[in-house]
């Protein structure tokens, strides 16, 4: 395992990524604090989160001008991303838009670990006080039941039992990320015990099973045998590959047999993704759709209208041209640590992507970190053989 070592040059912040980390930890606060917990219903949530998010984007772009020069083809791709991303948000009003415009913007010279490192601390301490103002009665605890099953559900302050068990699997795979965790009978051990009483309470299983599953996984991210093209070239396409099998299920979740049993597995995601599909189609830069939560739907004796699937979601309602952005992205992104021989990398990679099979909040980098790190690497040239 790697060393840890946090000297005073680990906590040095240029005034350059102060900019960049006043207005994440801005729009984190909106993403976390107010929209993943039962305080978004009020008039004064919403103020106060419109408030956050457009105050994080001037911010941003404050820093893209403090910042000056920067490569023409990084400013290029930058205007075109921005562009593109920004029409889709006008269109749709999809709020995980906007977080992506605001982490996109002035990201090219950051320090993505220092930056990572705040984005943990605070995720971990807004998690912790959500769930403290819950226990004190200070937060609604949202409890529910499984469709079809008589288990109760616990979101303790958050908006969805799910939401819980998601940022514990972005906070472990963070802090693994970051320290390089190595595997160990001790970690596996503690992780295993520790999301038993995690899945009681939510009774979420994706989320659950891959935090589960990673320190199992682990000892892939340490082999030191070079990686041969081949791999490297699935790793590369596996975006795609995941994205495209999403799509085909919700095509054929009704008509062929294994999709259906799998779609039966996943909670009839990709049915109701479907039927959203059939409503709306899927507009090439967005556009806006109605969806009801659970939650919202039993409060008002309706059908849920649910778009579960990150990449569908981001399909239907974001559009096809941002879904194919965010391809390219993660695509980008593997090729890069496969040159780099970065297998620890690819391992959270591949957990992402196979979580946005099933959970919406892939497209939220405040719920998936992994996005920070991708807009990260974009900027960066590949390098052979060495470690991020």
């Amino acid at each position: 395992m790697r060393s840890l070592r946090l000297d005073a040059d680990s906590f040095r912040i240029r005034a350059s990524d102060g900019l960049y980390l006043l207005a994440y930890l801005l729009c984190m606060a909106d993403a976390i604090l107010i929209s993943y917990t039962t305080l978004n219903g009020t008039a004064a949530a919403h103020h106060v989160s419109v408030f956050l998010r457009y105050s994080s984007l001037l911010l941003m772009i404050g820093k893209l001008v403090w910042d000056g020069k920067q490569r023409l083809t990084s400013l290029l791709f930058t205007c075109a991303a921005c562009l593109l991303i920004g029409a889709a948000l006008f269109r749709s009003g999809y709020n995980h838009l906007l977080y992506l415009l605001v982490a996109w913007l002035g990201v090219w010279n950051v320090d993505v670990k220092k930056v990572l490192w705040i984005d943990f601390a605070a995720r971990l301490f807004l998690t912790l006080f959500i769930i403290t103002g819950t226990l004190l009665g200070a937060i609604e605890n949202y409890v529910t039941y499984r469709m079809g099953s008589p288990q109760l559900r616990y979101s303790l302050g958050f908006n969805h039992p799910n939401t819980l068990a998601s940022l514990v699997l972005s906070l472990v795979l963070e802090e693994a990320w970051l320290t390089r965790r190595s595997p160990g009978a001790i970690y596996t051990l503690a992780l295993l015990i520790g999301v038993i009483p995690l899945y009681f309470l939510t009774r979420n299983r994706t989320a659950i099973a891959l935090t589960a599953a990673f320190p199992l996984l682990l000892p892939y991210a340490f082999r030191r045998r070079p990686m041969r093209k081949a791999g490297r070239a699935f790793w590369t396409l596996f975006p795609l590959l995941v994205i495209g099998f999403s799509i085909i299920a919700m095509l054929l979740c009704r008509r062929a047999p294994l999709f259906r049993q799998f779609d039966q597995l996943m909670s009839n995601r990709f049915w109701n993704s479907l039927k959203v599909y059939q409503q709306y189609g899927a507009s090439l830069l967005g556009q806006r759709v109605q969806l009801l939560s659970v939650r919202l739907a039993r409060v008002q004796h309706e059908s849920p209208i649910l778009l579960d699937v990150a990449y569908l979601r981001t399909l239907i309602q974001a559009g096809p041209l941002i879904l194919l952005f965010y391809g390219a992205l993660y695509a980008s992104a593997f090729r890069k640590a496969c040159l780099a021989g970065d297998r620890y990398t690819i391992l959270v990679f591949m957990l992402f992507m196979l979580y946005g099979m099933i959970e919406s909040g892939f497209n939220n980098v405040f719920m998936n970190f992994t996005l920070l790190i991708v807009l990260r690497k974009w900027h960066d040239q590949p390098k052979k053989n060495q470690k991020n």
